[in-house]
C-alpha cells in the first residue's frame, strides 16, 4: 500500500510572507488598471489556484484589500473592485533645489493625472540634520537625497531609515551603486553629473585663444587664465572652493586614496595626495587668475560668471540650471588633470521611508520618476543628466524647452570612466569634514605642508 504523504503547513512567518504578497500582487493589478473599479475580482477558488493557498487565507486577504477600501464585498456576487480609490497623501521631503533640477512641479503634476488618487505634498528641508537617525529619522514616505549625503547618514551604526529596493538596469549601474549602503541599493538615482569646467567662449574669442578641451592640464588653465584676466576687475578662474563638491576634484585626480594603519591615517608626506594639495592651494594663491573672494556659496560664484567678472568655473550639469535663462555664450570641458582624468560625480536619489504606512503608493512614484516619460520631461526642461541610460537615444536637444544649451552638452557620455565618488577617497565623512577644516587652514597659509600632513595624522582615524 502507497504511503501518502503529509502536506507541510507553512510556519507562520512563512504565512504572512505569502498572505503579504497575495494582497500587495491584487493591490498593484487594481493600481495598475489590471481591475477596473466595479470589475469583479475571480473566485476565491481561482485565487486558492494562482497562489497555492487555503480559502481561509484567501478570505484572510480578501479581508484586508476591504479594509483598506479597495475592494468590497457583495452578497451573490463576490468581491468587486471599489468604485473610487481611498485617497493616499505621499509626504516627499526634499530640498528646494528639486524643484528647479528635475522640474519638480511638473513632474508631479503628470504622477497625480496618471494615480488621481494619489496626492504628494513637499516637505522642505535644508541638509540632513532633520533627518538623522539620532533625531529620530524623518517624517514623511519618500527623501530625496545627493549620494554623499547618503553616505554621511549611513555612517550612523543605526542607519535603517529607508526601505532597500531593487535595481533598475535600465538606469546606469554605476550610478546607482552611489546609492550602495552594505550591499542594499537604498536608494534609486533621478539625475547624476560630473563636475565640469565651464567657460564664457566670449572671453576666448576677444583675446584669439583655443577654447579648453580634454588634454589641459592644471598648468594650462592657470596660464590661460592669467591671459584672461584683464586687470579691471575680470578674472581667468573662480570656484568655490570650500564646496564637498569641488575641492574633492583634486584629490581624486591623484590617483591615490587614503591608506589607515592600525585605524591611523598613514602619513601623507611624499604622496601624490599631498601634491595634489599643494596644487589646489597654488591655484587658490594665484592673484593674476584667480579673485581674493570669500564665497559664501555657489551662487555667489554664479553671479560673477553670469556678469562675466570670471572667465572659467566649476559647476555641474544641476549648477547649470541657474544658466539657462542668462544671454551668456558659455561651454564645459573636462575638468583638467593633475595625474589621471577623473572627475567628482554627484547624484540626486530617491528611497522609501522605512516605517512609511504607503510603500506600495511610494514605489509607484518612484518608479514613474524613473519612467521614459518622466525622464523626458528632466531632459528636455532642465541641463539635469537624466539617470535612465535611454533618454539621449532619440533626443533632439534642439526643440528642448530648457534654455541655451552649451554646444558640448554631450560630452559627459565621453568621460563617463572618469567619474569618481567621495567613496572612492577611502575615507569617512566625518572625517572629510576634519580634512576640509584643516585645508582652510592651509589654504590661508595659516599651516604649511608639514604641520598639515602632522595635523591631519592626529586627527584623523579610520573610524572617524
Amino acid at each position: 500500500m502507497e504511503k501518502k504523504t503529509m502536506r507541510r503547513r507553512p510556519t507562520k512567518e512563512q504565512f504572512h510572507r505569502q498572505l503579504e504578497q497575495m494582497v500587495s500582487t491584487l493591490r498593484n493589478e487594481i493600481i495598475e488598471g489590471g481591475f477596473k473599479p466595479g470589475d469583479n475580482l475571480p473566485s476565491e477558488k481561482a485565487l486558492v489556484t494562482r497562489f497555492g493557498m487555503s480559502n481561509n487565507s484567501i478570505r484572510a486577504g480578501l479581508e484586508q484589500l476591504v479594509e483598506e477600501g479597495w475592494i468590497e464585498k457583495v452578497a451573490r456576487v463576490g468581491n468587486r473592485v471599489a468604485a473610487t480609490r481611498p485617497p493616499v497623501k505621499l509626504r516627499l521631503v526634499c530640498h528646494q533645489l528639486a524643484f528647479r533640477n528635475l522640474e519638480l512641479a511638473r513632474l508631479l503634476e503628470g504622477f497625480h493625472r496618471k494615480y488621481p488618487w494619489i496626492s504628494v505634498q513637499t516637505v522642505l528641508q535644508e541638509g540632513t540634520a532633520s533627518i538623522d537617525p539620532a533625531y529620530g529619522g524623518f517624517a514623511g514616505d519618500v527623501l530625496m537625497l545627493e549620494n554623499y549625503q547618503l553616505q554621511s547618514l549611513s555612517e550612523n551604526a543605526s542607519f535603517d531609515l529607508l526601505e532597500p529596493l531593487a535595481e533598475k538596469p535600465d538606469l546606469y549601474p554605476h550610478i546607482s551603486r552611489l546609492f550602495t549602503i552594505r550591499g542594499h541599493l537604498l536608494m534609486q538615482p533621478l539625475i547624476f553629473s560630473p563636475i565640469m569646467l565651464c567657460y564664457n567662449k566670449d572671453h576666448f574669442r576677444e583675446n584669439g585663444m583655443l577654447e579648453p578641451d580634454g588634454s589641459w592640464t592644471w598648468d594650462d588653465l592657470m596660464t590661460a587664465a592669467e591671459k584672461l584676466s584683464d586687470g579691471k576687475g575680470r578674472y581667468g578662474f573662480c570656484f568655490h572652493v570650500p564646496s564637498q563638491n569641488r575641492w574633492p576634484v583634486f584629490l581624486l585626480q591623484s590617483g591615490e586614496r587614503f591608506e589607515w594603519e592600525g585605524g591611523q591615517l598613514r602619513d601623507l608626506r611624499g604622496t601624490k595626495l599631498l601634491r595634489s594639495m599643494e596644487i589646489s592651494k597654488r591655484i587658490i594663491h594665484n592673484r593674476k587668475a584667480f579673485p581674493l573672494f570669500l564665497s559664501e556659496s555657489h551662487e555667489d560664484i554664479d553671479r560673477m560668471f553670469l556678469e562675466g567678472k570670471v572667465s572659467m568655473t566649476l559647476s555641474s550639469y544641476m549648477g547649470m540650471n541657474g544658466w539657462r535663462q542668462s544671454d551668456i555664450e558659455f561651454d564645459i570641458s573636462p575638468v583638467p588633470t593633475i595625474e589621471e582624468m577623473r572627475t567628482l560625480v554627484i547624484s540626486l536619489g530617491i528611497g522609501i521611508g522605512r516605517h512609511s504606512v504607503h510603500k506600495e503608493e511610494a514605489l509607484l512614484f518612484i518608479d514613474y520618476l524613473t519612467s521614459g516619460d518622466a525622464q523626458s520631461v528632466i531632459r528636455d526642461r532642465t541641463f539635469s543628466l537624466p539617470s535612465l541610460g535611454t533618454a539621449y537615444m532619440d533626443a533632439s536637444l534642439a526643440s528642448s524647452s530648457s534654455g541655451h544649451r552649451p554646444s558640448r552638452y554631450l560630452m559627459f557620455r565621453e568621460i563617463m570612466s572618469s567619474l569618481r565618488s567621495h567613496g572612492d577617497l577611502n575615507i569617512s565623512y566625518n572625517s572629510l569634514r576634519k580634512l576640509e577644516k584643516e585645508l582652510k587652514a592651509y589654504w590661508a597659509d595659516l599651516l604649511d605642508e608639514e604641520e598639515l600632513c602632522e595635523r591631519l595624522g592626529k586627527q584623523l582615524t579610520v573610524i572617524t
